[in-house]
């Protein structure tokens, strides 16, 4: 396995672990465990991954961020989408990353 390969493997394990045992609500965990998997790339997986990683990036994102009159980040897109989507949604999501 690759250097490349097990940094993917690890950011994943991470993501995961936080998802399961981080505090909070669903939407919590995933705005706190996105952290680690947002700064991967799709083309870092395998093919057949690609489509569910976009998924999630897509579902995460949703709403976009929420911005200050002078154009500054108030609360990043995830943060955002997390505040607003239901429980049943996140489990949804979580369940996309975990399969």
């Amino acid at each position: 396995m690759s250097w490349r390969e097990l940094y993917v493997e690890q950011q994943l394990r991470e993501t995961i672990y936080s998802l399961a045992t981080g505090p909070g609500d669903i939407r919590q965990r995933l705005a706190q465990s996105f952290q680690g998997f947002f700064i991967l790339k799709k083309e870092q997986f395998p093919k057949e991954l690609q489509a569910d990683w976009e998924w999630v990036r897509t579902e995460l994102t949703k709403f976009g961020p929420i911005k200050r009159d002078n154009g500054s980040i108030f609360r990043g897109s995830v943060e955002h989408t997390c505040s607003k989507i239901k429980n049943k949604t996140g489990v949804k999501i979580a369940k996309k990353i975990l399969v």
